[in-house]
């Protein structure tokens, strides 16, 4: 699909060493969404993109008031901290924290206190988020010690009960026996308030401890000792602007279609891999394909190649708000989020996280076959296999990042995501340059440049080779799915939990059954579309014949699967002498949701906000909260839910294509989130 010479070249040039020293120039600046250090960041990497040729690269910016709304997304404020202290007093007199020795010690949007600081009592209040917490406590004026995230212990203890500034000293992503506080004892967490306009007058401040000091003030406080600190903070909440630095390559022959790498800036000094390394890498790629163009060893490429830099999903949000028009000249993207990590150390694996299921696209299977050959590019051969211990896998999509964005429904633009995953010291003050591999950022460098090549590049040659690709990896998945609904299946009639009763079996059976046929029918359209999306790439009589063709055999394949799923459950008929139905009954809820026509009313991604304490009541928060905790991927399955909400399909159609993409869907839980949105003018739900 590309010359294998253009490859070399790439690899010659591309270095690792030139793409580490831009993330550590980046990991200098404290880089919080519209902060004036934010803003030095971002005109240092545009500087770099004209120093090395790339003269259109500018900064375009967005309101950061704290009430600008684009789409859902209420945009930021400003903010810009100088120097902040906090000091033990009683029992001890010891600092605690200082600002400009570790800057994610001071809550971001922090406001200042009176010059003479603030001098308080320490109140331990748990996790310090509900209610429940302050049970019996007298927290005024006081300063609370929590475990919780600081936007929320901010609410709850700040603006509702008057606390003088809360302390936190928890990480803020634990990983059960992977990533936890007791890991990381001397580490401060990257906490925000994120305060909106309405909140201005509320705001105080707040620091994160390490969880060796906090430990230490626990112990005092259940001796019955007092404990007392004293904060000084310089700092200011204003309205700011959101910087995005965007430059581009022009396409020669299709400029109106462009290509685009973004990577997101922001975080807190260092936040190295998270993610000065994207960064820094895209820095490289830009140098590295500006660099080859003008030396003559590769063309002008057919379409336009776009570079973003952006504050992480508000700066992406607001950019599709002001140019709507913009997505209609995406072709596709890729998102560098967290791709520098030094996988011993970190303990992470690079991970492709794909387009949604909603928005099947050739892209997955692109990246997929990219890195499986950045393994013969990197990794020495021996006569026992690749000598190596690189790490990679594949992920449905789950979000979290800027490619989000592009693949919602209302914008529709395939994007994928690299990202190195888990990453020990994630959101922490010791994600520091050391945590970088060199030789990591030149592979996945590597990968990244020749993907946008061959996509600015591809002709009807290149869209029937990415065709063919897909194809193949998609019919490996569909036989992959029929093994995995036997066994299930066999397992499932031999599981004493199933046996809970004489008619019970049969019924759970069928579930089961229905659970797996559902499955291979939604990955073969998936897959199926993933074909057809070659189109967007060239258009020929030849691509269109193989397409069709490509299709029918995917359509083939899935119907000898269903056959196959039909004789496996014959075969349990006989072993068991029951008879298994077709289809399971339909629960009350299950009936419910096949009478609704769900449709989305807004744009873009659903913003936090929307399910937040401003918008629900005290009790569905929390229980919001909790099916959040239980079902790691309830927000994901949400987003994909919605993203199929286009009038089209009934609720129970849109939750059988989800809950075969990822786990089965909780439909009452569904049902009460939507009711919230509705409520909100944000979806309406049809009764037919």
């Amino acid at each position: 699909m590309l010359n294998p010479k253009i490859k070399k070249i790439v690899k010659q040039e591309l270095s690792g060493e030139t793409a580490k020293s831009y993330v550590q120039q980046i990991a200098q600046y404290h880089r919080i969404q519209a902060s004036t250090m934010f803003h030095e960041a971002a005109e240092y990497v545009r500087d770099i993109l004209i120093k090395i040729g790339i003269k259109n690269a500018r900064i375009e910016q967005f309101p950061a008031d704290g009430e600008t709304k684009y789409w859902t997304y209420t945009a930021p404020l400003g903010w810009e901290a100088k120097s902040a202290e906090l000091w033990l007093v009683k029992p001890e007199q010891r600092i605690l924290a200082r600002y400009r020795d570790t800057p994610t010690s001071l809550h971001a949007h922090s406001k200042a206190t009176p010059t003479e600081g603030v001098t308080a009592p320490l109140v331990d209040v748990g996790e310090g988020t509900r209610p429940a917490d302050y049970k019996g406590k007298n927290v005024k004026g006081k300063l609370m010690l929590a475990t919780g995230k600081a936007k929320l212990v901010h609410e709850e203890a700040v603006y509702r009960r008057g606390a003088a500034g809360v302390i936190t000293d928890t990480l803020t992503y634990e990983i059960k026996d992977f990533r936890e506080s007791i890991d990381l004892p001397d580490a401060t967490a990257y906490q925000a308030i994120w305060p909106t306009k309405q909140e201005l007058n509320k705001v105080t401040f707040g620091f994160c401890i390490t969880k060796r000091q906090g430990n230490q003030l626990r112990a005092w406080l259940k001796q019955k000792k007092k404990v007392t600190l004293k904060a000084i903070v310089d700092a200011k909440l204003f309205p700011g602007q959101l910087d995005i630095v965007t430059a581009t390559i022009k396409g020669k022959a299709k400029p109106n279609q462009e290509i685009f790498l973004i990577a997101h800036l922001c975080h807190p000094k260092p936040s190295a891999n998270d993610n000065a390394s994207g960064s820094g890498l895209l820095l490289e790629i830009a140098r590295t394909i500006q660099t080859l163009i003008q030396e003559g060893k590769i063309p002008q490429p057919k379409r336009t190649i776009r570079f973003f830099w952006v504050p992480e999903t508000y700066g992406t949000v607001a950019y599709l708000h002001r140019h709507e028009n913009f997505k209609k000249r995406l072709v596709a993207g890729i998102n560098l989020d967290m791709v520098g990590q030094d996988q011993e150390l970190c303990k992470s694996t690079l991970t492709l996280d794909k387009t949604p299921g909603s928005l099947p696209s050739y892209l997955n299977d692109l990246f997929i076959s990219l890195m499986e050959e950045a393994a013969e590019q990197f990794d020495p051969q021996t006569s026992f296999g690749r000598a190596t211990t690189f790490r990679y896998c594949v992920n449905e999509h789950t979000g979290g990042s800027d490619h989000h964005e592009f693949v919602d429904s209302t914008i529709g633009v395939p994007c994928v995501m690299l990202l190195q995953w888990p990453d020990l010291y994630y959101h922490t003050s010791h994600d520091t340059p050391d945590k970088v591999s060199a030789q990591t950022l030149k592979r996945i460098g590597w990968i990244a440049t020749i993907a946008a090549l061959i996509l600015a590049n591809a002709d009807k040659e290149e869209a029937y080779a990415i065709a063919m690709q897909t194809y193949t990896n998609g019919i490996t998945r569909l036989q992959t799915a029929l093994r995995e609904a036997t066994k299930t299946l066999l397992e499932a009639k031999n599981n004493a939990k199933h046996r809970v009763g004489p008619k019970e079996p049969a019924q759970t059976l069928a579930k089961v059954a229905w659970q797996q046929r559902n499955r291979l029918e939604h990955i073969a359209w998936r897959e199926m579309q993933a074909v057809k999306s070659t189109k967007k790439l060239a258009g020929s009589s030849e691509l269109d014949n193989l397409i069709v063709q490509l299709r029918e055999d995917i359509a083939a394949q899935a119907k000898f699967g269903l056959t196959r799923i039909q004789e496996t459950l014959v075969l349990m008929q006989k072993a068991a002498g029951i008879r298994i139905p077709q289809r399971p009954r339909l629960t009350p809820a299950e009936k419910q949701a096949s009478k609704i026509i769900p449709k989305r009313t807004f744009k873009g991604t659903l913003s936090s906000e929307t399910l937040s304490r401003k918008t629900l009541s005290q009790k569905d928060f929390e229980w919001y909260t909790n099916i959040s905790l239980r079902d790691k991927q309830f927000n994901q399955k949400l987003a994909e839910i919605l993203n199929l909400s286009v009038g089209r399909q009934n609720l129970q159609q849109i939750i059988n294509a989800v809950s075969a993409e990822y786990t089965p869907v909780n439909v009452q839980h569904v049902l009460r989130i939507l009711r919230h949105l509705q409520k909100q003018g944000l979806i309406t739900l049809k009764t037919r």
